[in-house]
This record gives structure tokens, C-alpha cells and sequence, in this order.
């Protein structure tokens, strides 16, 4: 049985979130289109998100994205990342957070593309570790998240998704401060629309959030098997950040 707090319990933790709210919304610098003219709907927490990029040849991921929209790259290269990160306290504009709905894992993999000018991230893959998120956000949200049994702990990931053959064995190290954040840092993670299939046609999801705070970090890969088009993702990521807490707010899916 799900407990609503709807006492003073709550009334604090909304009141915390809302004024976090308008704190990210007036920190806009990092965007590369305006804010959406309508209320967001939902709110959430990622900790300790890991992105792990590959740099790829536009060839690998063409044909595999919806011809509505555009492979953007960088250095006429494409990229493919892997991020894996932490939700918590996912909660809806009006509602608390629910202490099972609103913890969970996330894995997706991930390339760029832009559409109307408007650069963003399109999904080969999203998973989770609880069936009840896969049901609330294909319902509430849209996005076709897959279950997949994620462990992880504060030196190891591990997950395993035997329906789409695809699983994960990373070793995690020590974090180190980014000595300065290039313009391939920015373009691969200053992102605010998601670009998804929908009935046939192409949906956007923005999002908002403060400038990311990277960081390097030590970390091996043991594992990997995830396809991006025709690329198979490898032990050995060009690239690697770690970013400790970020607050998100999300707007529900538009028609582009």
C-alpha cells in the first residue's frame, strides 16, 4: 500500500524542491534554445551519473535514426555514450515523492542529433531496475524504458538485461577535478531535448537543468555488450566524466 505524507513532512520537502525549481529555471546560460512556455511536470535527482563516449563514424548510426531528424556531430564525427546514474526523488509537479516509485537505476545509450536547429540526445537504449518505473514512465511519460537487473554500489556496477542480450561490468575508482571543460565536454552533455518515435512520428522531451559539474574519473570497464546502429560499444570509451548530484526538471512529450 502506497502512504501519501501529506503533512507537514511534505509540505517541507515541496516547498524545498520549488525553490530549487527557480533557482534552475533562472540559470539559463547553459541552454541553446529558450526555456518551454508551459509548466513543467516533473522533477528528479540524478547522483552519481558516469559517461562513458565513443567517437564514431557517421556511417555507424545513420540509417539507424529516424530521417526526420539529424545525426549532429563534432568534428564531422558522431558520438555514442553510455550514461549510467541514479534517480531519486522522482516526483510529479503536484505530488511527493513515493519512497520505492521514486528511487531507481538508470542505463541508457545514447547518441546526438539535432532537429528545427534545436541540438539534442536520441536513444538506442534506456533501462532500469524496477519493472514499475518501465509501466509509469512508458504511461506518464512516453519513453520506452526496458527492465534490466542493475546492481551497483559505491565501487561497482553491474546489470544484466537477458531480453535484449545487453549487460554492464564496470570497477569504479577515484574521482579527480576536471582541470578544464573543452568544447567537446560542453557538446556532449550541455543537452535539452530527448527526440523520440512516437505513433509514427517524432516527439521532443525537453529538460532543464544547471550547467553540468564534471569531473574525471578512474574507472575500468570489465564487461560491455550494447549496439548503437552498427557499433558495438567496447571496454575502451574515448572519453569518460562523472558527475556527482544534478537537479532535473522535465516537461512532458511535443510533437515537432
Amino acid at each position: 500500500m502506497i502512504v501519501w505524507d501529506t503533512g507537514q513532512g511534505a509540505r517541507k520537502g515541496y516547498l524545498i524542491v520549488m525553490s530549487k525549481i527557480d533557482e534552475i529555471l533562472a540559470s539559463t546560460s547553459n541552454r541553446h534554445y529558450p526555456l518551454p512556455d508551459k509548466k513543467w511536470k516533473y522533477f528528479q535527482q540524478w547522483h552519481d551519473t558516469l559517461f562513458f563516449h565513443w567517437e564514431v563514424p557517421v556511417y555507424f548510426l545513420r540509417e539507424h535514426i529516424p530521417k526526420e531528424i539529424e545525426l549532429d556531430t563534432f568534428n564531422n564525427m558522431s558520438w555514442v555514450s553510455l550514461v549510467a546514474f541514479e534517480v531519486k526523488n522522482m516526483r510529479f509537479r503536484n505530488a511527493p515523492a513515493l519512497p520505492y516509485i521514486s528511487n531507481f537505476h538508470e542505463i541508457n545509450i545514447r547518441t546526438y542529433v539535432i532537429k528545427d536547429e534545436i541540438p539534442g540526445i536520441y536513444m538506442f537504449s534506456i533501462e532500469t531496475d524496477k519493472l514499475i518505473e518501465v509501466l509509469l514512465t512508458r504511461i506518464f511519460i512516453g519513453l520506452p524504458y526496458q527492465r534490466s537487473a542493475i546492481k551497483r554500489s559505491a565501487k561497482k556496477i553491474v546489470s544484466k538485461n537477458t531480453a535484449k542480450n545487453q549487460r554492464l561490468d564496470v570497477t569504479i575508482g577515484n574521482t579527480r577535478p576536471l582541470t578544464e571543460k573543452t568544447a567537446l565536454d560542453y557538446w556532449l552533455t550541455e543537452r535539452h531535448s530527448l527526440y523520440e518515435t512516437c505513433e509514427n512520428k517524432i516527439c521532443r522531451f525537453d529538460i532543464h537543468h544547471k550547467e553540468w559539474d564534471l569531473k574525471d574519473l578512474n574507472v575500468s570497464i570489465n564487461d560491455i555488450l550494447y549496439d548503437a546502429g552498427k557499433f558495438s560499444l567496447s571496454i575502451l570509451p574515448d572519453k569518460i566524466h562523472y558527475s556527482k548530484k544534478l537537479d532535473v526538471i522535465l516537461w512532458g512529450k511535443e510533437e515537432t
